[in-house]
């Protein structure tokens, strides 16, 4: 599939009709104190917390800059956006997957003197906050060797929450700031360019400190739906036990509560369980299950239905088979039946860094140029096997592939 420059058009009138809606719904704000938008080829980095972070970065530099963006490949499965991403210049790409395809069309692109926007996490952060990239972007940035932009999202994470549907009336800011030139790529090894990605994307380097309160959020509901994603309780440590109402999130185990405010800022019932981040409260989650992880792990079994792209152009997925999927320190393994036929398939867990998913739905797995939707029996219990992934891949790979982990959950970036 050949890639094309996105349409001007189209990107005429997403300016026209989006971007003024971001301005009256988010108060859209956008800073290119240090920015300088680089001649020819170039790359946009992003970090990546909001379904809609791609036209948050990508309005902003219209009409100087059109870009292609390295695009999901499941989006390309369902209609209309089978045909909308060709127009627009997406690159597909299979997730946590060795793509040589994806490469190639990026060097094309850049090639012929355009840009292109990636979001080097790979899904859209669980946790809220920046979550690490794929250790080979740093080697593909250096080898690509065109100047750098980082672009950070700030306040999407808690206005436009994927925990939840619609959006929360608050703050949003894009800060461009130019990252690498071409020449700082040649003097850098890998390692140091993912470093510094890291760094700028976090938030933790290069933040723009607010003169009040980022966010001031509209909503008599704050958390509803925050359950999805933090299905933990920090303080008797019970699992599905959380619920919502209101502002609030509650045990219903044992109690302890916790209240955001309009900042989108949490406080405790005890004062003590859990941080003021949803980010925190998220690494608690991790750092839970990473102790019950050992070399002896009784395996998890897990019933579930499997799904895989229609034959139909835009059909987006159909239910293909089911069986269970077992999980242990070697990886994730489905047996059962798929297309008709008695199936076994295994998912190393060297080659399982993260996992993308929908709340409450399920999860997904790009493998060997395949892609396969998995539904649990309980479908709230995706998000335990997200968490699952990244702890088990942390603890048992050989060579751990995601650069940060959960340090970088305290650095929210609402604040």
């Amino acid at each position: 599939m050949k890639i094309k420059r996105p349409s001007r058009l189209i990107y005429a009138i997403s300016y026209i009709l989006i971007y003024p809606l971001f301005k009256i719904l988010f108060r859209f704000e956008v800073n290119r104190e240090f920015f300088d938008m680089p001649k020819g080829a170039c790359i946009f980095l992003s970090n990546h917390i909001t379904l809609f972070d791609f036209l948050f970065v990508m309005l902003p530099l219209f009409p100087k800059r059109r870009v292609n963006t390295v695009t999901a490949q499941k989006w390309y499965y369902v209609k209309p956006l089978n045909k909308l991403l060709p127009i627009m210049g997406c690159i597909p790409k299979n997730m946590f997957d060795p793509d040589v395809r994806s490469i190639v069309k990026i060097k094309t692109v850049l090639k012929r003197g355009d840009a292109v926007m990636l979001f080097p996490e790979g899904r859209c952060s669980s946790s809220m906050a920046y979550v690490g990239m794929h250790k080979a972007t740093g080697k593909l940035i250096k080898k690509l060797g065109v100047p750098v932009v980082t672009c950070l999202i700030e306040g999407g994470n808690v206005c436009v929450p994927h925990w939840r549907s619609g959006f929360r009336l608050g703050k949003i800011r894009v800060t461009y700031r130019n990252l690498f030139s071409e020449d700082d790529l040649t003097s850098l090894s890998p390692s140091e360019i993912n470093a510094a990605v890291d760094a700028r994307l976090s938030g933790v380097e290069g933040a723009i400190a607010p003169k009040k309160p980022f966010q001031t959020l509209r909503s008599n509901k704050l958390v509803e739906g925050l359950n999805r994603i933090l299905f933990f309780c920090p303080k008797c440590e019970n699992e599905f036990t959380m619920e919502t109402s209101g502002n609030s999130i509650s045990c219903s185990s044992c109690g302890f509560s916790a209240t955001m405010d309009r900042q989108g800022l949490l406080t405790s019932s005890d004062g003590s369980a859990v941080g003021e981040h949803i980010s925190v409260w998220y690494d608690k989650q991790s750092q839970f299950i990473t102790r019950s992880l050992s070399d002896d792990m009784k395996p998890i079994v897990d019933k579930v239905t499997v799904s895989t792209p229609s034959p139909v152009p835009g059909g987006g997925t159909v239910e293909s088979g089911s069986g269970t999927m077992t999980i242990d320190r070697s990886g994730w393994r489905f047996e059962g039946e798929l297309h008709g036929e008695d199936s076994t398939l295994f998912f190393p867990v060297d080659s399982i860094p993260a996992l993308n998913y929908d709340e409450d739905n399920n999860y997904q797995i790009y493998y060997g140029g395949d892609y396969y939707m998995f539904k649990s029996g309980d479908p709230k219990t995706c998000i335990k096997y997200v968490v699952l992934a990244e702890c088990l891949h942390r603890k048992f790979a050989s060579d751990p592939l995601l650069t940060a982990g959960v340090s970088f959950g305290a650095a929210e970036l609402c604040t």
